[in-house]
């Protein structure tokens, strides 16, 4: 993985500006924050004390930050960082706003989470999980180099119809090999 880099990619804490917007956006991206927020049914949005709420609760997990991500002064997206469950393996999701996809962010944010993970932290192996409806976060997720590690059967419902979720790592020395240049 050599990531494009954006000097400019800072990771803030939400504050109640962001959290609007988060709020805002479940409009742009109802399935993807529906699930990030544990919001069901994904057709029907949480309020701004609502959305709050959830990431409050999240927040209070030890070992765990939820923040929003920046390029320069434009708010792009928000993820989340956590080895609540276990600091060698920690999780980390992200979304980046429509209007920023497809332009190296969302490589540049795995990047950056990957080297927070394995070489600020004593993790040795990072994990995902995406709904297999995503087929983008899918699509991406093996370009960057995760390896397909299982799934959950009928974890949910859309449209009617049960779906997985789909569970994806990465061990620290693969995340090294591909530092190096080395390739599977």
């Amino acid at each position: 993985m050599s990531p494009q880099k954006h000097p400019n990619l800072i990771f803030k804490p939400l504050e109640d500006l962001e959290i609007s917007e988060v709020t805002r956006r479940q409009g742009e991206c109802p399935r993807e924050m529906s699930e990030i927020l544990d919001n069901k049914p994904s057709w029907a949005p949480l309020s701004a004390s609502q959305v709050k709420e959830k990431i409050a609760e999240e927040q209070k997990k030890p070992h765990t930050t939820i923040f929003a991500i920046y390029s320069g002064k434009e708010f792009i997206g928000v993820g989340e960082w956590s080895a609540n469950w276990d600091t060698w393996s920690p999780y980390a999701w992200f979304i980046v706003w429509p209007e920023y996809r497809r332009n190296g962010f969302g490589t540049s944010i795995t990047g950056t989470l990957l080297e927070k993970c394995f070489l600020e932290n004593p993790g040795h192996e990072v994990t995902t999980a995406i709904a297999e409806w995503n087929y983008d976060a899918i699509s991406f997720i093996n370009h960057i180099g995760f390896t397909d590690i299982g799934k959950m059967r009928r974890v949910g419902m859309l449209e009617g119809k049960y779906f997985d979720l789909l569970f994806f790592d990465m061990l620290k020395s693969e995340f090294l090999d591909r530092r190096k240049g080395a390739r599977k």
